[in-house]
């Protein structure tokens, strides 16, 4: 998500330090302490919904650590100093994409998609966001071009970004294309996604990355990891905005990173200061209330404005789409207050209309009617940073993102925050996507300790039968291979929605399974893994009928070879006599950096074994 600074140059991070450099095109470097590590190269990677950005940074071991930002996109030439650019792709007739980022919305490009029936792709970042939220906003999303699906589209984009990640890299960096021979095929890379994002969507990227040439099937899991925006945010504002000063053992603070379509707010306390260690106080929050939620209060303003003049149809549809362009690109960025009048452009300087205050082709808007436009994003944002404040005091609120850096969201934060006093810490450089920046430090350094899981996780089971309050629920008892009666639905949680996991660090739990025979049907275990979305701690996860109550889903299918199944399982009898055999094993869970991982553990011939971290997605939650 954009960021406001006021460089696009590389800069150095580290705990140590330096005087800044500059590089041979004059881009300032802040130095800091040598790479300790494997030498690799490392690049982040934003997909906004508007706008994209990449960084990377050759960790060489023993040399100075340096984040370059990616710049000199194609179609920006004139403006060298932009870091982002816009996220679309035009697709011919033939499903073959042909224009990407700030190159599609060059005019002889628009006029070749207009000539040769070209299809844009726009907003497709909408079309990954999880079902909950779409449903909750009523999501309008921009239609994919006919023939491509979501999997191309985010392949063909992330293989555009990369192509000229390369170029720039070769360009920039002392003898680069060796380098860029040598490394890139270990090269890893971390994809920054909206705090709503969940195994299925870190799936899909990663599957898209992998069709893209990032990393191979067999080296994905590890060279391509995710983290979250607001914390790739923390991450940047930690080292380029002075925080480091303020960072107190115990101070707690907000990051809330409003950006193109989401905005997510992310509540930390600081664990020490020296190294930085911070970790999260409670499950992050998500809302739809980013900046092109802004652009459509505009669109629809114009829209009906301009029906009013009386105009012919495709007039209106080409005027509103110029207005909102112009809206975006300045109007948008410079809203200050209602004070003052407001000009977008519309059309060419021949088009005047006295009656919709348009003169010169610039319609004239009020203030405070441009206020309008934001004042919902702006409501449901601190809505939601209330929620994560709650009664705590918080002395810092990092505000970051394309919306944050608007200076009307800044002085609506201040009113608000201020007097009850949290402080509003600010970045600014508009050329720069911070999230990419922070993809990278957070690459090389990640603060965070401990992270509050969105969901709760565990699985279903069978409880004991207790008829007093099982017949009257209509759940209806069984007899298993042990002898026992039992009712099945019940929920067996592992981890609790929002109670911080230390990183790391494993929560488990035990589990049997009884069989007939002391064989499986195949060498491989399989178990559902459930997630559940509520605050409390239910006993169950189904209804009487075997229907999944509400909250709960199978995020995902984890599995373990057991080959030599024979000495994993106990033979035992039951009451009556008969034979049975017994499978015990624990369900591992773990976060690794933002992203959840759980296995298999279990004993054979008395031997403890660790399942590989396998995971298979539903068939509904596979994304084309």
């Amino acid at each position: 998500m954009a960021c406001l600074f006021n460089s696009i140059v590389p800069h150095r991070f580290s705990q140590l330090w330096e005087a800044d450099s500059h590089d041979s095109n004059g881009h300032r470097m802040s130095k800091l302490g040598p790479w300790d590590g494997e030498t690799k190269i490392l690049v982040g990677i934003d997909i906004g919904t508007t706008y994209s950005g990449v960084a990377f940074a050759f960790l060489e071991n023993g040399s100075s650590q340096v984040i370059h930002r990616v710049t000199k996109w194609p179609g920006q030439e004139a403006q060298e100093q932009q870091s982002k650019i816009p996220t679309l792709i035009w697709y011919d007739a033939n499903q073959k994409a042909v224009a990407f980022g700030a190159e599609a919305q060059l005019d002889e490009v628009e006029e070749q998609a207009e000539d040769n029936c070209w299809f844009l792709a726009k907003h497709f970042k909408l079309h990954l966001h999880p079902d909950d939220l779409k449903t909750k906003h009523n999501l309008k999303l921009d239609a994919l071009p006919p023939g491509v699906t979501l999997r191309q589209i985010y392949s063909d984009f992330l293989r555009y970004l990369i192509k000229h990640t390369q170029t720039y890299f070769e360009d920039r960096v002392l003898d680069g294309k060796r380098i860029w021979e040598r490394y890139s095929p270990k090269m890893e890379v971390v994809i920054a996604h909206p705090n709503a994002y969940s195994l299925k969507q870190q799936v899909f990227l990663r599957s898209c990355a992998v069709s893209a040439g990032l990393a191979g099937d067999d080296t994905a899991s590890s060279k391509i990891r995710f983290v979250t925006e607001a914390e790739a945010s923390v991450h940047h504002c930690i080292h380029y905005a002075n925080m480091k000063n303020v960072l107190k053992p115990g101070a707690n603070f907000v990051v809330c990173d409003a950006g193109g379509s989401t905005v997510d707010t992310t509540l930390y306390s600081v664990i020490s200061a020296a190294p930085l260690k911070i970790k999260e106080l409670r499950d992050s929050a998500c809302v739809q209330a980013g900046a092109i939620f802004v652009d459509l209060e505009m669109k629809n303003y114009l829209e009906t404005t301009l029906a009013k003049a009386e105009l012919d149809p495709e007039d209106v549809e080409f005027y509103t789409k110029t207005g909102v362009k112009d809206f975006e690109s300045y109007t948008k960025r410079n809203f200050r207050n209602k004070s003052a009048e407001c000009t977008v452009i519309v059309a060419g300087s021949r088009f005047n209309n006295p009656a919709i205050k348009t003169r010169r082709g610039q319609m004239t808007i009020p203030g405070s009617t441009i206020q309008t436009f934001f004042d919902p994003c702006i409501n449901d944002i601190k809505l939601s940073v209330d929620k994560q404040v709650g009664v705590l005091k918080v002395p810092y609120l990092v505000l970051v993102g394309g919306l944050g850096a608007n200076g009307y969201v800044r002085s609506e934060f201040k009113k608000h925050y201020e007097p009850g006093g949290s402080k509003i810490i600010l970045s600014d450089d508009s050329s720069c996507k911070a999230v990419a920046d922070g993809a990278v430090i957070w690459g090389t350094s990640d603060n965070v300790v401990a992270r509050a899981p969105r969901y709760s996780f565990g699985l279903d089971r069978r409880w004991q039968y207790c008829p007093l309050t099982d017949d009257l629920a209509g759940r209806k008892p069984f007899i298993t291979l042990a002898g026992d009666l039992r009712v099945s639905g019940g929920w067996s949680e592992i981890v609790h929605k929002g109670v911080a996991i230390d990183a790391g660090v494993v929560h488990r739990r035990s589990y049997r399974r009884l069989y007939k025979k002391p064989t499986l049907r195949s060498d491989t275990l399989r178990v559902k893994l459930w997630a559940y979305s509520g605050d409390d701690k239910p006993r169950w996860a189904k209804d009487p009928l075997g229907k999944r109550l509400d909250g709960f889903r199978v995020i995902c299918t984890i599995t373990a070879n057991l080959q030599a199944a024979e000495g994993a399982m106990k033979m035992l009898t039951n009451p009556s006599g008969s034979k049975y055999w017994e499978l015990e094993f624990c369900v591992g869970i773990r976060f690794s950096g933002t992203e959840l991982e759980s296995f298999l553990e279990w004993k054979e011939n008395g031997i403890q074994k660790t399942g590989t971290v396998s995971i298979i997605l539903p068939k509904e939650d596979i994304l084309d």
